[in-house]
């Protein structure tokens, strides 16, 4: 192996203008600080042994056991490099620091990325079979922020608000030498110029109302109603990784009452959602599908339907790719701080009283079971249960 060993760098500044003359008596600013960093960090693939020569005798051939490659050796298997460059700020407002700001941007290029890929056909790998190889490159660029402060703050009441987000954007910069594009898996593309995690796919037109058969774009834009994912398969403007992510929280205190929330949000994402997929299928209609499988058929010429006449075979296409963003009330919790007047000269030092829920409600437009899932396919994957705990702390 040529690449084992490898040393890394960063370097970092920071600014505290507080320690400055003209800023380190005033109370309405009690932190201003900038800083910035730039560096390189590397991770391997996960295997320790991807760049040996493995087989194994899970085969047979004319009837005796044998030998085949479970793993191609490659000699100049490297690390994965990503250089990032991150600038921030940290702002405090309000004497009693009552309002907390934190801002950061980053720049980050990752190289030799690991790119599943075909080998050659007389390499002596199976059919359809991959390798892993350091040869892609993907530049992601991004924002993040986190706000945090007390709207209200007093003795017997005080009310704290957080906020904090990510925006990301991503691009694949180089895939190989030779090709500027390669699937990745049955729904996906790697392409130059589009983001990681970009679906693939033929483009739905709808059903004709005339004759109940499907609809389908050609690379052209004109409508056929042969589908031919070869020939009329796109990138499309959807993916599987978010662009916004965020939370927001929020503690309201009452006297010996708080009342704790956590919100979280996903945005600019999309996933396959194979649950309409099947239950749209004619080929699974013995197999206990959703009613939506006859009712919103095409029946009769005239018919505007969202499913094609039944004779007609289910295809992927890019109906099946639908947003999963969602907003979700993660957690919300009532505690009650008994007083310590109650416990007297007993053992007892305080004692909290708490009844929780948690994924208590989901905003969402996502038609699947549950849109929280980093899976390309929406299955019938167990979506995030929904939990309620009542309980008591005591400290002694």
């Amino acid at each position: 192996l040529k690449n084992r060993w490898h040393g890394f760098y960063s370097l970092g500044a920071a600014w505290d203008l507080k320690q400055e003359a003209f800023l380190h008596d005033n109370d309405f600013i009690p932190v201003l600080r900038f800083r910035a960093s730039y560096g390189q960090t590397a991770s391997p693939l996960g295997s320790t042994f991807n760049h040996m020569s493995l087989y194994d005798v899970t085969e047979t051939y004319g009837g005796l056991q044998a030998i085949k490659p479970s793993n191609l050796s490659n000699p100049d298997f490297d690390w994965e490099y990503v250089d990032e460059f991150n600038a921030g700020a940290d702002l405090t407002l309000f004497r009693g620091k009552r309002l907390n700001i934190t801002l950061d941007i980053y720049d980050k290029v990752t190289k030799n990325m690991f790119i599943n890929q075909p080998p050659s056909a007389t390499a002596g790998a199976g059919s359809g079979e991959t390798i892993p190889l350091s040869t892609g490159k993907m530049g992601n660029k991004g924002i993040e922020f986190a706000l945090n402060g007390d709207v209200i703050k007093s003795r017997n009441f005080t009310w704290n608000i957080g906020l904090n987000g990510a925006y990301n954007q991503n691009r694949i910069l180089r895939v190989n030498d030779v090709l500027d594009e390669l699937a990745e898996g049955d729904t996906r593309i790697i392409k130059v110029g589009l983001p990681y995690g970009t679906y693939y796919a033929t483009r739905w037109a709808g059903v004709d109302p005339a004759s109940g058969e499907a609809q389908y774009y050609n690379r052209d834009g004109s409508i056929s109603n042969v589908y031919n994912a070869e020939g009329q398969a796109v990138p499309l403007s959807a993916n599987l990784f978010p662009k916004f992510t965020g939370g927001i929280t929020s503690s309201l205190r009452w006297k010996d009452f708080t009342l704790s929330t956590l919100f979280s949000f996903v945005s600019g994402v999309d996933r396959w959602n194979n649950i309409d997929f099947y239950n749209e299928n004619q080929a699974y209609m013995t197999s206990n599908q959703s009613k939506r499988m006859l009712y919103e058929r095409w029946k009769k010429p005239g018919d505007i339907a969202e499913l094609q006449r039944i004779d007609i075979p289910r295809n992927f296409t890019s109906k099946d790719v639908q947003d999963a963003s969602f907003l979700r009330l993660r957690n919300l919790q009532l505690n009650y701080n008994v007083p310590l007047s109650i416990f007297g000269k007993t053992v007892f030092k305080s004692a909290t009283l708490f009844v929780q829920g948690q994924n208590l409600l989901t905003w969402t437009t996502w038609r699947g079971l549950d849109p929280e899932n980093n899976r390309q396919y929406g299955r019938f994957e167990y979506p995030n249960a929904r939990k309620y705990t009542a309980g008591i702390n005591v400290n002694f």
